[in-house]
């Protein structure tokens, strides 16, 4: 498998990755409870609805807690850190996320409204999105989810970032999925750490927090802004709700996955891009289509390619340019983008 070439390219696929919708979440205690129960059995999940409330209990977590801490990413040998302010008030969640490296940027969410501050650029840019991202987990619904997916629970604790937490081994029963390893505070259920591996057991990507503080109050100053944004450019990137059938594109979607978006976003050099996001409830891909053009470099690197746990599919479909993307199987990816095809004509509305 080759490398990918054009890391802008790239880097627009992986953002545009984590704009995932959810739909679910439950009470703290009570899931918490369940995660408690089952790690001092130390065995496989076998029960369906204690699986589901297990995963529920982290998601739920993640949305309805206050917390404060620095994590890290590691993903193809790159390591780089966060500092993230989640406070939740009965109502609404309200995040700050700090990159700590590299060019300065900060996220500032509010519910699905999430604002990018870019100082450099003096730049803001707002777009509406229900998205996911650690310690948050699942993507969808969990319906099928135990007929993709085995969930099993160490009998003895980890420790992440000073605390004592539950080790859960999600096993895909399939080829079409990763396997995770996860890592939930056992006080709270937050996640503290998350591994993605393949099925020969390598870890492809991690998240972990070094540092994390959970249930406290969080006063309004450790979510202000660092910059002041006045005179800032803003740009409004509200994505356009599509349909890819009406639009007269077929596919075939993998086993156990399902289309939960189907949007068309705006990218930084204007250009259009059709975008549908594929979820089982945990793991994810997006297809992009496009206008094919052959001045741009983008559109000549046809085939497989990897960046990190990344994988991606490009290939010209009559006029425009297909690409699948996700942190699944190189497989998975291949066979959705190779199941695209162009109707005569749209469907009719």
């Amino acid at each position: 498998m080759k490398r990918a070439t054009g890391p802008d390219l790239i880097k627009a696929w992986c953002v545009a990755l984590a704009m995932l919708l959810v739909a679910m979440s439950v009470g703290v205690l009570s899931s918490t409870a369940v995660l408690a129960q089952t790690s001092s059995n130390g065995l496989t999940v076998k029960n369906t609805a204690d699986a589901k409330a297990l995963l529920e209990g982290i998601q739920s977590a993640a949305k309805r807690l206050n917390y404060q801490g620095v994590f890290s990413q590691q993903r193809d040998g790159v390591v780089h850190a966060f500092r993230m302010t989640h406070r939740f008030d009965g109502e609404r969640e309200e995040e700050l996320l700090e990159v700590l490296d590299n060019s300065p940027r900060e996220y500032w969410r509010i519910d699905d409204e999430v604002h990018c501050l870019m100082p450099e650029q003096r730049m803001i840019v707002t777009e509406s999105q229900r998205q996911e991202r650690f310690p948050a987990l699942l993507m969808g619904e969990l319906s099928k989810f135990s007929r993709y997916y085995e969930v099993s629970v160490e009998p003895t604790l980890g420790r992440v970032a000073g605390r004592r937490c539950l080790l859960i081994d999600i096993k895909p029963r399939d080829e079409h999925r990763p396997r995770y390893r996860l890592c939930a505070d056992q006080e709270s259920g937050l996640l503290l750490k998350a591994q993605l591996l393949n099925h020969q057991g390598n870890v492809l990507e991690q998240i972990a927090f070094g540092q994390v503080q959970i249930g406290q109050v969080i006063p309004d100053d450790a979510l202000a802004r660092s910059w002041s944004t006045e005179g800032w450019q803003r740009v409004d990137r509200k994505p356009t709700p599509i349909d890819f059938q009406e639009m007269g594109w077929g596919y075939t979607v993998p086993p156990g996955f399902s289309p939960v978006m189907q949007i068309r976003r705006q990218f930084n050099d204007g250009r259009e891009v059709n975008q549908m996001i594929l979820t089982d409830g945990l793991a994810s891909m997006s297809m992009f289509i496009e206008p094919y053009q052959k001045n741009l470099s983008q559109h000549q690197w046809e085939g497989a390619s990897q960046a990190g746990s990344i994988n991606l599919y490009g290939q010209r479909v009559d006029d425009s340019w297909v690409v699948v993307a996700g942190e699944v199987p190189a497989s998975t990816v291949y066979a959705l983008a190779q199941s695209v095809d162009r109707r005569d004509a749209p469907l009719a509305k």
